[in-house]
């Protein structure tokens, strides 16, 4: 039997199973609050979390953006230093291509230069149309001699040649027939001399020789030589011969002669006397013991 209590005045125990069910609806009720608020707070974590997943993202993004901005910048620096580059390249290239004809063309005037003064050279030392002694050459020759005579040799014959009626065979026959005549007489000249006696034209059909160490009756000979020799010559041109003829002026010395000027001066001067007494013969004159 149940004793009445402060709680439970009836005895029947009632009053105590409604006070226990209703603290367990009310621990019920209060457990399902938390439960909410907990869901609520992870909810709220996650959104936190979410944000700052979020923050992040958009600071990523953000770097990306940046990065991809500094990158496309350095995409196109990049692309105009190749472009730069490549266009000074090209323009090395057609630099060094230039240089390269200009070296071409340096070399080929140096080369021309050289052949001009080659040229030169030759002739100043030796006569273009017929190849033997320039002006210059054959009067060096006679100075170089003439000052030794008495010394290293013992006599010096120089001789003043031209070539007889020379304008009225350029006139007749023209001037390239003129011209094979002077290589003509050239060729005899070269054929009738020998060691230490040198030719050289002095201009026009006028021509000089000088032979070392020959006595009067030697370079007599010899000036006879060579007239007789261009006499019996008969050149032909375009089928018609050409008459050749040679006055001579001989002068031998034993003498050393310093002006060689005045030399070849006595020569000339027996050129035109040799002219004047019918050319094509030789006139001599001696000076010294030459004989």
């Amino acid at each position: 039997m149940n004793t009445p209590s402060r709680d439970d005045p009836d005895g029947t125990g009632q009053d105590k199973v409604s006070r226990d069910e209703t603290g367990l609806e009310a621990l019920s009720d209060f457990s399902l609050f938390e439960q909410e608020k907990m869901v609520m707070r992870r909810s709220d974590r996650m959104l936190e979390a979410l944000d700052e997943v979020a923050d992040g993202v958009r600071t990523l993004a953000k770097a990306y953006s940046e990065g991809y901005r500094a990158q496309r910048r350095l995409m196109r620096m990049s692309d105009r230093m190749q472009a730069d580059l490549q266009q000074a390249n090209r323009q090395l290239r057609d630099q060094a291509a230039n240089l390269e004809k200009l070296n071409a063309a340096l070399s080929e005037e140096v080369r021309e230069r050289q052949r001009l003064t080659a040229e030169l050279e030759r002739l100043a030392l030796e006569d273009a149309l017929t190849g033997l002694f320039s002006r210059r050459r054959v009067m060096d020759c006679v100075e170089a001699l003439a000052e030794t005579v008495g010394e290293r040799m013992q006599s010096l014959a120089v001789m003043m040649l031209d070539l007889d009626d020379f304008k009225r065979l350029n006139d007749t026959y023209g001037h390239a027939a003129g011209d094979y005549a002077l290589e003509t007489f050239a060729e005899v000249l070269r054929g009738e001399l020998g060691t230490d006696q040198y030719a050289g034209r002095m201009g026009g059909e006028e021509f000089l020789v000088v032979a070392a160490d020959l006595d009067a009756e030697a370079a007599l000979e010899l000036a006879e030589r060579i007239r007789a020799a261009v006499a019996a010559t008969r050149p032909h041109w375009n089928d018609e011969p050409l008459p050749l003829a040679v006055s001579i002026g001989l002068v031998v010395t034993s003498e050393a002669w310093p002006d060689p000027g005045a030399l070849v001066a006595v020569a000339d001067d027996l050129l035109y006397r040799a002219k004047r007494e019918g050319r094509n013969r030789v006139v001599m004159q001696r000076h010294g013991d030459a004989r």
